[in-house]
């Protein structure tokens, strides 16, 4: 595994406001590979070099021009390139998650390492876009753990997961992730079950919220890492099927109808299995 700099917090806020009215093609003369302000903390693993950093920015900044880079992009354009660069970040940084933890790392890749993707991607940018205060919103540090989260060695693209659930959606997991065990088993079958709903005409994002707290729930009664991939899909399939049925009837659809839209809902598991 590799260590990455550490960008001193007193010096990411520094640089933060410095770049912050900055566009991307002016920060696109700021970056580096260095800061004197940087440092690597002394735990085993070894130093990522200059020559890995240098190319690693070219790769990101490569799939930026393919989104419009330096130019603004648009919706679909920023999708585009926040799915492409969660994969090559997560495979290619070769960072442990304790490491990909550390807010300064992330600090680094945004404030000296990619300057100018950073403020692309979200121009005049609030602190925790680029100082990782909240990982949820860092720029580069969302994307990665959004990989950690769903990558499956198993499948013929450990990735495919990236696409099923929006950002706001995954932040919704990341948030609770202390409270369901922060278990890629668990977080995994979450994905592979909520691929397999027909939400059409459903509100996704109430939905999952309410599925998620129902978890919460259920979490001091079930482990489940003690249960094997099937069964804990079966069991997060009923969660799932009763969280469609009450929100129904909350926004006042009768039980009947509510308990068909439910079952309509989840016959792609069935026809799955």
């Amino acid at each position: 595994m590799l260590l990455y700099p550490r960008l001193l917090r007193s010096r990411a806020r520094e640089l933060a406001g410095r770049y912050r009215e900055q566009a991307a093609g002016e920060l696109s003369r700021e970056w580096k590979t260095r800061d004197e302000s940087a440092v690597f903390v002394a735990t085993g693993g070894t130093r990522v070099s200059e020559d890995r950093l240098r190319w690693m920015r070219e790769t990101v900044v490569d799939l930026a021009r393919e989104s419009a880079f330096p130019e603004a992009p648009d919706p679909a354009q920023k999708v585009t390139f926040d799915l492409s660069s969660a994969r090559i970040l997560h495979r290619e940084m070769r960072i442990a998650p304790a490491e990909a933890a550390a807010v300064d790392v992330w600090a680094f890749l945004a404030l000296v390492l990619l300057p100018d993707v950073a403020h692309w991607r979200y121009p005049r940018p609030p602190g925790d876009r680029v100082l990782g205060t909240d990982l949820t919103r860092h720029v580069f540090g969302r994307l990665w753990w959004r990989s950690q989260f769903v990558h499956s060695s198993s499948e013929p693209d450990p990735y495919a997961a990236l696409s099923i659930l929006g950002e706001s959606a995954f932040d919704q997991i990341y948030a609770r992730r202390a409270s369901l065990g922060g278990s890629p088993h668990l977080i995994k079958s979450i994905l592979r079950v909520w691929r397999t709903l027909d939400l059409t005409g459903l509100q996704e994002r109430d939905l999952l919220r309410d599925f998620l707290k129902r978890l919460l729930r259920l979490a001091p009664f079930v482990m489940f890492e003690a249960l094997d991939e099937q069964a804990l899909d079966e069991e997060l399939l009923t969660v799932a099927r009763e969280t469609i049925l009450g929100v129904l009837e909350s926004k006042g659809m009768n039980t009947a109808e509510a308990a068909v839209r439910a079952d309509q809902a989840t016959m792609g598991w069935q026809a799955k299995v």
